[in-house]
């Protein structure tokens, strides 16, 4: 079994903690940041997201697109 010293002298697995963490923390703000847009500018993708603003016809005009909500999900790739 390696030890957790040996790991952490290993310049490969050192790089690849580097990275993973980086995604990670990526992702965490991307989703955050996703959210923040849609609610700010009401925008929604399915109507099960929008049924805290209405029901029926009221819900139906926030399923939109936005060009800054699909900006940020972009990001994501």
């Amino acid at each position: 079994m390696v030890d957790l010293t040996q790991l952490m002298e290993n310049e490969v697995f050192m790089a690849f903690a580097s990275y993973a963490a980086i995604i990670l923390l990526k992702m965490m703000f991307m989703s955050s940041a996703t959210a923040f847009y849609r609610m700010t500018r009401k925008v929604f993708a399915n109507p099960e997201d929008c049924t805290g603003f209405g029901k029926g016809e009221i819900a139906k005009k926030y399923l939109r697109t936005d060009d800054r909500v699909e900006r940020i999900r972009r990001y994501y790739v």
